[in-house]
């Protein structure tokens, strides 16, 4: 049986309890040897829109103390962190499968929400990245599923695409509201996120 490995990456900016909730899920219903959590560096999308984006090992401490009393093991990967320039999802997720020890033998689940299933084939080298992957959606709540299974056909069809729709539907989190007023969102943070941010100074105006 072919080892099972979760990619998820993101901005976590910061890493809030939708994070935590999605990765709980994905644990139970994958079931994944391994769940590997990618902070990226220099997010390019976000950076050329003029967001700023606090600083990486910010966000990499804002992950390792939320991810703390997590029920599932866990790693960070700083492949992108180090990186002094933009990533591309596809050559990150190269770079994890030439690290694999047996990487022919391994399935890389790619983690993300609804929206990344309708702009996928706008990223760079898109259909290089759908065929070393099993793209993982996880819809919102609010989310029309039957849109969702027509694109997902799509991309199967067209593009040979493997994509899986989890049973679990995120709930919509916003982390600019979280980081416009920390106090008013504290129910959406871990105590460890909570209390680096806090620690940090970060957010504040």
């Amino acid at each position: 049986m072919n080892e099972k490995i979760a990619l998820f990456g993101g901005t976590f900016d910061p890493f809030h309890k939708g994070h935590m909730e999605l990765l709980e899920n994905i644990n139970r219903e994958l079931r994944p040897d391994r769940i590997i959590i990618i902070p990226t560096g220099h997010p390019y999308m976000k950076e050329r829109d003029g967001r700023k984006i606090t600083i990486a090992t910010d966000r990499v401490g804002m992950l390792r103390a939320g991810l703390g009393d997590a029920a599932f093991k866990w790693e960070i990967s700083d492949i992108e962190v180090k990186k002094n320039s933009p990533s591309y999802s596809v050559e990150t997720v190269e770079a994890i499968r030439d690290s694999l020890t047996d990487p022919e033998n391994a399935d890389l689940y790619f983690l993300c929400g609804s929206d990344v299933l309708f702009s996928i084939d706008t990223w760079y080298e898109y259909r290089k990245l759908l065929s070393c992957i099993i793209l993982t959606v996880t819809p919102r709540g609010s989310d029309d599923l039957s849109r969702i299974l027509i694109r997902k056909r799509e991309l199967e069809e067209k593009e040979g695409a493997r994509i899986i729709i989890t049973e679990f539907k995120g709930r919509e989190v916003s982390s600019s509201a979280i980081r416009d007023n920390i106090e008013a969102c504290r129910d959406m943070l871990s105590e460890g996120t909570y209390e680096y941010i806090k620690s940090h100074h970060l957010y504040e105006s």
